[in-house]
């Protein structure tokens, strides 16, 4: 379901079913997002909740702003998975040709910055910071975080 509540104001929920004969039969994913644009500025706030064997839970907040020849994007977010078959996957901004579309589970938050700029007509550069972190977990069972920097340079001829 979407509506627009205004020209700069989307709202979109989703609700999915899947049904399998082996295993957790069923996982029930329900999606809230909020979205505004207004020229160059764009805002995203995202909530996930899924159920199959517990319930898990993501959020996040994504800013950005986007020219002719610049963008970039900010996200924050929070997640709670206990288990592995409630992971949620959520997409990820990235340089072309690259994707990155993590698995969250356990219970942490996010942060990723990620801008593009042309420096020339023919050459576009690309860069991306991430951070993952597992706070919110049994001090015995946190995993180690995960940092990550990527830089790109697109020639185009």
């Amino acid at each position: 379901w979407e509506c627009a509540l205004s020209p700069s104001f989307k709202l979109k929920l989703r609700l999915s079913e899947r049904f399998r004969t082996w295993g957790s039969r069923l996982r029930t994913d329900l999606r809230a997002d909020v979205s505004y644009m207004s020229g160059p500025w764009v805002m995203n706030m995202r909530m996930n909740a899924l159920r199959c064997v517990n319930t898990s839970f993501i959020a996040y907040l994504e800013e950005g702003c986007k020219t002719s020849d610049m963008s970039i994007y900010l996200r924050q977010g929070v997640f709670f998975v206990d288990d592995w078959e409630d992971r949620i996957y959520v997409y990820e901004r990235d340089a072309p040709g690259s994707f990155n579309v993590p698995a969250m589970y356990g219970r942490g938050w996010f942060a990723s910055a990620v801008a593009s700029k042309h420096v020339t007509s023919s050459v576009r550069i690309f860069a991306r910071a991430s951070y993952v972190g597992y706070h919110f977990m049994e001090h015995e069972k946190r995993k180690p975080g995960k940092a990550e920097i990527k830089f790109q340079v697109a020639f185009r001829f």
